[in-house]
């Protein structure tokens, strides 16, 4: 009755594929996840909403203020920079081992905009689920203790 051409089929899924929901602005580092700059808009809200998290000044909203030693190095030190991750020569040039080297930013740039946890690049990608890759996502109140110390200032305490 009908006949069809498996290669056009397989040229009409392939062109499905990648011709439905492309993102320009996504690009595929070889390291097992996606990167997505710009503005993301509903969807960071969505997911920031889902996990519980509060982009309001913290010590207003009776939240304690966080440290960069006490608690934010401890976290990016064992979830993110680790062997093969956000280390000297890792990703996009991110190394998250230090203050400094956090602060630095990588190849596209500063990843943590003081004062300004939501434009932030390294909360986007927490926020998104896209970091970390390939393990269990980093706790609500771990991301909530990087927010507020962004938020804060990003300071070196």
């Amino acid at each position: 009755m009908y006949r069809i051409k498996i290669g056009a089929v397989l040229l009409l899924l392939a062109g499905l594929m990648f011709g439905c929901g492309g993102d320009d602005a996504r690009t595929d580092d070889g390291h097992g996840h996606d990167h997505v700059h710009g503005d993301e808009g509903d969807d960071f809200d969505e997911a920031a909403s889902s996990l519980g998290l509060f982009f309001n000044d913290p010590a207003t909203a009776g939240r304690q203020s966080p440290s960069f030693s006490a608690d934010i190095s401890p976290i990016l030190t064992s979830r993110c920079a680790t062997a093969g991750c956000h280390v000297a020569g890792g990703p996009h040039g991110v190394d998250l081992r230090t203050y400094d080297s956090l602060k630095a930013g990588g190849d596209d740039g500063v990843i943590v905009i003081a004062d300004d946890a939501r434009e932030s690049e390294i909360v986007k990608q927490i926020v998104q689920g896209r970091m970390p890759p390939g393990g269990p996502p980093l706790e609500a109140a771990q991301t909530q203790l990087i927010i507020d110390w962004i938020n804060e200032g990003a300071e070196n305490n």
